[in-house]
């Protein structure tokens, strides 16, 4: 039948779809790895292809544009950079849109270490917001909901990784007057089972609930290396730190082989961009600006829009900024240009996940030079990556 369950494996999970649908027939139920997936109830699909007219698979040209203008960017606020994955431009939109009585949307966790996207109405709820969640968030209705706050004339602001975004501009056909996006430079997402399986694991090595999970800490080393990333986590009892390229989530997180099966074919991973802002990390600012590299973290921040243009004026107030180019932004942006790559061993990870001792069987491996680099002094570590 002529409906989004002809996606298939091209599927991104935005939910478009289910939220879409007139009759209610589609479902969005979680596939053997984990990931969401349409299921159509057939009896009662009437064939009205509302569903593919609302898929971002079958819209990849929705509100694309090339970026105008490419800013280095530090957030002034010393409790707010730190909590931010990098320089914290995301946040300094959030709070701005807040800030004129707007309504935010982004990622965050629950109570069990669930992702999934919220709605910020306050500061309170924006720290939960802030930093990268390293699983894919789980957007539930929050395409309705900005709809209907739309509708009442509220400004929104939908923070999110490219597809969702896209996602959401399908679902409302296209642009809309008061809402205002940002899309996170995305290297794809594992499923929410394997991060669920990996906690249960945590919870067992520390003897006690995970009750915080930070994949970027920047307590002990700051920022400023993609190759030291830090994972933070705590318990009521214990608080524990690890390279991410030790860890047995993190280690396939950053080898890519445990990704959505789209993210490798991924339609926005080039510099047509989806959102109106587009953020991300500024890896080498320390070579092409090395004045206004910090060990609190820098961003790079891509104005996309018109729109764009005047969220980020309004932002300025909260941040120390700088302008560079598009290449220097994109030097070590390798998802700006292309997908990420499809290991083989993606094929069979996800195979035995349903066992015990999955997480136990992931390797890790020895990894010496990352050994050693977590015991050399972090200037000397950014003084070789300048060389």
């Amino acid at each position: 039948m002529e409906n989004v369950s002809r996606i298939k494996e091209k599927c991104v999970g935005c939910k478009s779809c289910e939220q879409s649908c007139p009759k209610h027939c589609i479902s969005m139920t979680e596939s053997k790895e984990g990931f969401w997936y349409p299921a159509v109830d057939e009896k009662i699909c009437i064939e009205c292809k509302l569903c593919l007219k609302k898929c971002p698979i079958e819209n990849t040209e929705i509100h694309r544009n090339k970026p105008r203008e490419v800013w280095a960017w530090r957030n002034k606020n010393d409790a707010d950079i730190m909590r931010s994955a990098s320089g914290g431009a995301a946040d300094s939109a959030a709070k701005t849109i807040l800030q004129i009585g707007g309504i935010v949307y982004g990622a965050a966790y629950d109570e069990q270490l669930i992702v999934s996207h919220i709605e910020v109405t306050d500061n309170a709820d924006r720290e939960k917001i802030q930093s990268s969640k390293y699983v894919q968030s789980d957007p539930k209705d929050s395409y309705s909901k900005v709809k209907q706050h739309l509708a009442e004339g509220r400004i929104v602001l939908f923070t999110g990784t490219p597809c969702q975004i896209a996602g959401l501009y399908a679902f409302l056909d296209g642009d809309q007057e008061n809402l205002y996006t940002v899309d996170l430079i995305c290297h794809g997402v594992p499923s929410p089972k394997f991060f669920k399986k990996y906690l249960e694991y945590q919870n067992k090595q520390t003897v006690g609930r995970v009750i915080y999970f930070n994949f970027r800490s920047k307590d002990k080393r700051g920022w400023g290396t993609q190759y030291l990333l830090k994972a933070k986590i705590k318990t009521k009892t214990k608080i524990k730190t690890k390279a991410l390229s030790l860890d047995r989530y993190g280690k396939h997180f950053m080898d890519g082989d445990c990704y959505r099966e789209s993210c490798y074919q991924c339609a926005y991973a080039e510099m047509n961009r989806v959102a109106d802002l587009t953020v991300g990390d500024f890896w080498g600012i320390a070579k092409s600006h090395p004045k206004f590299n910090s060990p609190k973290g820098v961003s790079c921040v891509f104005v996309n829009t018109e729109k764009g243009q005047k969220l980020f004026e309004m932002m300025t107030p909260l941040a120390e900024i700088e302008k560079t180019t598009l290449e220097e932004a994109m030097a070590r942006q390798g998802n700006l240009v292309k997908p990420s790559f499809r290991p083989e061993y993606r094929n069979s990870f996800y195979k035995d996940i349903d066992e015990k001792w999955f997480i136990e069987r992931l390797h890790v491996g020895l990894q010496i030079k990352e050994r050693i680099k977590i015991f050399i002094p972090k200037r000397i570590v950014d003084f070789l990556k300048r060389l």
